[in-house]
């Protein structure tokens, strides 16, 4: 028996627009705590936060896109952690390094910074996706063999 399954159901561009906005928010939130956890700065903490995310702010929806496209990865858990290691692991750690290395001038506090956020965000991703394949808002029904 299968726990859980990528969803075979088409989702319109309000669906992935709706999770792109909340994925957004909740990434401002953790990257904003583990900053200033790190930094003891709200000058810093601010400016990395708004950076980062001004560069994702479409990338989320980009690439959730993408991924609707990638059909033969579809009925399966490892589409999630493809998706999670293109963007949050190789587009986020690249992007974060190198604002929060522009920002610190340290390369300890790039380093604290992008792996704990990197780290959080990995099982976060996949249960945001998980909860979001039991919720049928915007979607349409797909017959896909198994």
């Amino acid at each position: 028996m299968k726990l859980w399954s990528y969803p075979t159901f088409k989702e319109n561009h309000k669906r992935s627009l709706v999770k792109a906005i909340v994925w957004r928010i909740m990434g401002v939130a953790i990257l904003a705590i583990i900053t200033y956890a790190f930094t003891g700065s709200l000058f810093a903490t601010s400016l990395i936060t708004v950076l980062h995310h001004g560069v994702f702010v479409f990338g989320y929806y980009v690439q959730d896109r993408f991924w609707l496209r990638i059909k033969w990865l579809d009925g399966s858990k490892w589409k999630s952690f493809a998706r999670i290691f293109l963007y949050e692991i190789v587009a986020a750690n690249i992007v974060l390094g190198i604002i929060s290395f522009a920002v610190t001038g340290s390369l300890q506090q790039m380093t604290t910074i992008t792996l704990t956020y990197t780290l959080n965000k990995y099982w976060i991703f996949y249960a945001y996706d998980y909860v979001w394949s039991k919720i049928k808002w915007q979607t349409e029904s797909l017959s896909i063999p198994m």
